[in-house]
């Protein structure tokens, strides 16, 4: 935990999901922003050796023999340098954000009170909805996805509820060295509110920065590209385990 100035912290959390077996299921790392005095922690949580286990993921390419005798289901092929315009958007509605933010047991009043907070402008979309609003909207074109990992997301802009989501890919990297016909794609896709990118020229910086926060995503729109300025809603790298759409070539 480190503090901006004495009313804002910004703490880094540790999150760990076990099923009834104490098996790992999944683990995060976030690091959020709270404007109000928080008192100093030096607590360290101790590394967990699971953490580094990939169970399902191991699983998978285990039997990756087994899925060389099925026909792939993977429709395009994909190599590194790819750009995916996706077609697909959609929106989530205030009586579905609170529904699904009820499920999640979510609190903050700007998913839920209308008589503070104008619906359209001032409440938001949780942050679980639009990470998921943004991966829907690209992943029909990933088809189809046998294991996915979250590298790294970053919530850049606010979402309304009624706001149409659409989204973009890069694709950074495809590693065919796995077993059978399976192959890994690092890929970022980036999630867009209320904006139609096609035809627009999208700043190679965008696709590849690593300083993926807000005032510098801003700054790449502001300099390169206008029309996404404020409409950058998340930025998701990740990493998709799928089976190849490579055919095979004979030489004569």
């Amino acid at each position: 935990m480190y503090s901006i100035n004495i009313y804002i912290q910004i703490i880094n959390f540790k999150c760990r999901l076990t099923n009834q077996r104490g098996r790992l299921c999944m683990s995060a790392e976030k690091r959020l922003l709270f404007e109000f005095p928080v008192p100093q922690s030096n607590v360290v949580v101790p590394p967990d050796a699971s953490e580094s286990s990939q169970l399902f993921r191991d699983h998978i390419l285990s039997k990756s023999n087994v899925m060389n005798g099925m026909e792939s289901h993977s429709l395009t092929p994909l190599s590194a340098g790819s750009l995916i315009l996706h077609t697909l958007a959609r929106s989530i509605t205030f009586a579905q954000s609170q529904q699904l933010a009820s499920l999640a047991r979510l609190t903050h009043g700007r998913h839920f009170d209308v008589r503070k907070y104008d619906v359209k402008t001032e409440i938001y979309v949780p942050a679980g909805l639009v990470l998921g609003l943004t991966l829907s909207a690209s992943n029909r074109d990933f088809h189809e996805s046998l294991h996915e990992e979250l590298v790294n997301v970053s919530y850049v802009h606010h979402l309304h509820p009624c706001d149409v989501v659409g989204a973009f890919s890069y694709i950074t990297d495809v590693d065919e060295n796995l077993p059978g016909e399976l192959e890994s794609i690092s890929v970022r896709t980036i999630g867009v509110k209320n904006s139609d990118f096609e035809g627009v020229d999208i700043p190679m910086e965008l696709l590849t920065t690593e300083r993926t926060y807000t005032k510098n995503v801003d700054r790449i729109c502001k300099s390169l590209c206008p029309k996404l300025t404020n409409a950058i809603i998340a930025v998701v790298d990740r990493k998709i385990i799928r089976q190849s759409n490579r055919r095979a070539v004979f030489l004569l």
